[in-house]
């Protein structure tokens, strides 16, 4: 029995920077954060961005889809000073990443994986 510990490709928190780089090149840079998890969720199995989400688990019961990897990025992302969320409720993602930033992390990534990102974006 094989029992190695294989990286994926993009982790669920490159996923999650990744597309929020590319709503700051859109100008995009307030989100709604109950609908982020549904509409990330209608992409996971579309040809052009499933690689996206090769490390993201969603959890589907009725009316609501949730995501623990996808609340973990966003944590991880805020304690880094990269998102905010607005009180009281956090409702609101605020996205603080530069431009230069947002190009650099997308530069650093395969054109497809930017390509997947854009296209995600766009739901936005």
């Amino acid at each position: 029995m094989n029992k190695e510990t294989v990286r994926p490709q993009i982790t669920a928190y490159e996923c999650i920077l990744l597309i929020f780089s590319e709503l700051v090149k859109r100008g995009k840079t307030v989100l709604r954060q109950d609908t982020l998890v549904s509409t990330l969720y209608n992409y996971k199995d579309n040809e052009n961005t499933e690689m996206l989400f090769e490390d993201i688990a969603f959890k589907k019961s009725l009316d609501t889809i949730t995501s623990v990897d996808v609340e973990d990025s966003l944590s991880k992302l805020q304690t880094f000073g990269a998102i905010g969320r607005l009180n009281p409720a956090y409702e609101k993602i605020v996205i603080y990443i530069s431009r230069e930033e947002a190009d650099k992390f997308l530069n650093a990534f395969d054109i497809q994986y930017a390509n997947a990102a854009e296209i995600v974006s766009e739901a936005f």
